[in-house]
Order: structure tokens, then sequence, then C-alpha cells
């Protein structure tokens, strides 16, 4: 009779198998990509307006088990279109089905590094190797075994790693981002079957391009707010791409262009309309009643101060963004729709409450 004792779950990850193609294919397949990330991150230090960028990196949950939840995480499904091609695979997390499905059929291009230049085997993603170690009672022996699994997605599917990189243009005070790559991120497990920590599974090179919702093509779209831990951006704990000198934190210069340039709409983040003047300086002062007291006279003194807001002090901001999946082209489009400078509110006594959204600056369709 044999006990085993341990299971050691290994993930192996190989080349994309190209012997079929002819070697200078080959080679267009290894490079393709690699001049569209060099010309993008010359256009940002390049372009004289762009005066801050970096590159941000951020783990999203994207479909939440019940859409009643979705507020919580900051998500909000815009579309869900069963089609004849992926009504077999109509289970949660469904982008997660969606790409995994294109991955394996060879119709989603997936590499081994967030550079996107090392081409991942498709076959082999889900593939688990488990080193099973037993021993038999009656002769002492020990014996290891090579068992190969298929790791299934969704038992340890955790969400989406993404990287971009965000940039602020002073003309326009607007934000835009240019994305590099993402990862479904899966859970790690030791011989125990505990967590240890999450791992990218492979990454793809998804699109900036705006998706319209009518499409056909579109089956998937859902918008998000940073609400969830981790997805706001701390603009002084970034990778600087660029930054010009004054612009170490550019909320400063949009707050004065928020100030001073009333033809440039800001908009409210509960309703979404554009706030009013009055708004707009309320949030950048506010106006506090002194009374003093002569201890000489006996005379009260009535000043309203007023305290403008310390730029320096917003260090975070938030991103909304619309997801896209074109079920024709096999491709996931991620677009920006706003920013919002995270202010912290504090106390009179000096103590920190909590963190709130001020506005939203959109972006340029």
């Amino acid at each position: 009779m044999l006990s085993v004792f341990h299971l050691i779950p290994v993930f192996t990850i190989t080349h994309l198998d190209t012997s079929n193609l002819h070697p200078s294919m080959r080679l267009l397949l290894y490079f393709f990509l690699l001049p569209a990330l060099l010309s993008a991150q010359s256009a940002l230090l390049k372009d004289p307006d762009i005066v801050w960028a970096a590159e941000i990196e951020q783990d999203w949950m994207v479909d939440i088990p019940s859409l009643d939840a979705e507020w919580e995480y900051g998500v909000t499904t815009l579309k869900l279109l069963r089609t004849g091609q992926n009504e077999s695979n109509w289970q949660y997390p469904y982008l997660a089905g969606l790409v995994f499905v294109a991955a394996r059929q060879h119709k989603l291009p997936v590499f081994q590094d967030a550079a996107c230049k090392v081409p991942a085997d498709p076959e082999l993603l889900f593939q688990r190797t488990d080193t099973v170690v037993t021993f038999n009672p009656e002769t002492y022996e020990e014996m290891v075994r090579i068992i190969h699994n298929d790791l299934n997605p969704y038992e340890t599917f955790k969400g989406w790693r993404l990287k971009q990189i965000l940039a602020y243009h002073r003309k326009s005070a607007t934000w835009t981002t240019t994305v590099e790559a993402i990862a479904p991120v899966i859970t790690v497990r030791d011989m125990n079957g505990d967590s240890v920590g999450t791992h990218p599974l492979f990454w793809f090179r998804p699109e900036s391009k705006r998706q319209k919702l009518t499409s056909n093509s579109v089956v998937w779209a859902k918008s998000f707010r940073s609400r969830q831990a981790g997805t706001y951006v701390v603009i002084d704990k970034t990778k600087p791409v660029k930054i010009t000198e004054g612009f170490q934190n550019p909320v400063p210069h949009l707050l004065k262009v928020m100030e001073t340039d009333l033809k440039k709409p800001f908009y409210s983040t509960l309703d979404n309309k554009p706030l009013t003047p009055p708004e707009r300086m309320s949030m950048l002062a506010r106006t506090d009643t002194v009374v003093t007291f002569d201890p000489e006279t006996y005379e009260e003194k009535v000043r309203v101060v007023r305290n403008d807001i310390n730029a320096d002090h917003i260090k975070e901001l938030g991103l909304y963004q619309t997801w896209y999946w074109d079920e024709r082209r096999n491709r996931l489009s991620i677009c920006l729709d706003a920013v919002a400078p995270i202010r912290n509110v504090i106390d009179s006594m000096g103590n920190f409450r909590y963190s709130v959204p001020m506005f939203l600056m959109k972006t340029r369709k």
C-alpha cells in the first residue's frame, strides 16, 4: 500500500512554437511589438506639452461574482453579450474565459514577460507539473512521480495586473494613458495547499482605442473607478518616465487652471455634471469665521479667514477607465475616461478621517 507524502506544484512556461514558420517570419514575430513600445516612450519624451509621466502598476478585480456587489469595488457592467462563439465558455470570471480561450486558440499573442518580448506557448500555459513523492511501507522505498495536470484558471484566478503610463499635458490640463501590458494573476500554493502569493500567468498587450458599445463585436465592457485597495496612483511613489522641472506633482498646476480658466470644464464626482464657478471656488478654499477676545477691553472681534487648500498635500489620483473586449478581433481595449485628485479630510484636531475624490478632469475623446 502506498501513502502520498506531499504535492509540490510547479508552473511551467515555455516559448511559442514557431517551427512551422519561415525564419524571416519568426524574426518579424519576435520584434514586431518592440518598435511600437519604443515609439510610445520616445513620443512621451519628445512632446514638450507632456510635463509629467510615470509608469504605474495596479491589480484589479474585474468580474465580481454578484452584480449587486460591484459598486463596492468601483465596477459597473456596461455590456455582456452572449454569442454563439462564447456561450460554451459562459462562466465566471467572464473576461478570463474570453482571454484564455483566445490565447489557447492562438488568436491572442501572449508572452512570458511584461515587456511582451518573449513569446509564451499557449498550449502549456494551463498545464501544471506536480511532483508526487510516495512511500512503500513494506519495502521502505520512496518513489517520485511527475504528474501533468491541467490548471483550472477559474479556481486560482485572482484578478488582472495592469501596467500603463499615465501622462499629464500642461496646455490642456488633461491626462492620458498608454497601456503597456496586462496579465491574469493566479494564486500560487505550497505543498500543503496554502496560498503563498500570486503570480502572473502570462502577459499580453491591450489596445488604447475606444470602442463602440453598440458594436456586435464588443461582447463585454465594464467601467472602473479607483476604489479597490492598491488602485490609487500615489504620485511620489510611481516609476517616473518624464518629469519637467516644477511638475514633480502636477496637481498644483491643475488646481490653478481650475481657479483661473473658468471656460475649462471640471465635473462633479457625484452626478457627473459640470461644476459651477462657486462650487469650484469652494473646493479650492475654505472660509472660516474666527472669533477673538481682547482681555483688556473685553471686546470680541469676528474675522473671516480664507484658508486655501494645500495642493502639495494631494498625493494620490483616482483613475476612471473603461475596458472593452472585441470578440471578432480577440482584443482587449483599455481607455482612460477621467482622473480625480484624492483629498484627505482632516478633523479639527489634525487627525486623518478619510479620503475623497475632489472632482473629475475628463480626458479628451
